[in-house]
């Protein structure tokens, strides 16, 4: 959290402090990183790119796609970032999975980015009030659900390959995740 600041408690909600958390417990897009970086355990899966990490473990893959890229900052700290941000397009990941067992895989996508788990931008919207009403307080922790962007069912055939385009904006982090689907046992 944001709360061993040695001058004191944070005087606003988002001061610019470090932390995952601030002071009203509301996860900021760099505890969506980690957590996204949690789940690509087990055997590492070989890749030429700088901006993807993945592995396999148990029959799931986990897949981390990032675009960091710095933007053009024509003041200093303190007047640049708090104000709104968007992100710029960037091109998709095209990704080629092989050696997969046959059988039905849910592909979950999930993303920390622009108005995507970003409660920050959400709170300059708001105006940066210094304290948050009840209301702003839920809408602000409900923007950062992580809920998926994308959930789909695929059948992966005898080939044992899966291609997918990942989109991507400037400064995303994207974990993009495929799971064996159990079958039903039979009686």
């Amino acid at each position: 959290s944001d709360l061993f600041e040695e001058p004191g408690p944070p005087p606003t909600p988002f001061h610019g402090g470090f932390g995952l958390m601030n002071r009203e417990g509301i996860r900021k897009p760099a505890w969506f990183a980690y957590k996204y970086l949690n789940a690509v355990t087990g055997r590492e899966i070989p890749s030429g790119d700088d901006r993807l990490l993945a592995a396999t473990d148990k029959g799931r893959t986990n897949i981390l796609l990032w675009n960091w890229t710095q933007p053009p900052q024509t003041s200093s700290n303190r007047p640049f970032f708090t104000k709104v941000l968007p992100s710029q397009p960037a091109p998709p990941v095209e990704l080629a999975l092989t050696h997969l067992p046959t059988g039905t895989y849910r592909v979950t996508v999930r993303r920390t980015g622009f108005h995507s788990n970003d409660a920050h931008t959400r709170y300059l919207e708001m105006g940066s009030p210094k304290t948050l009403t009840t209301t702003q307080l839920a809408e602000l922790q409900a923007s950062t659900r992580d809920r998926p962007e994308t959930t789909r069912i695929v059948k992966i055939g005898r080939d044992g390959r899966h291609r997918m385009s990942v989109s991507m904006r400037t400064n995303d982090v994207v974990l993009a995740s495929i799971e064996p689907i159990k079958s039903p046992s039979r009686r």
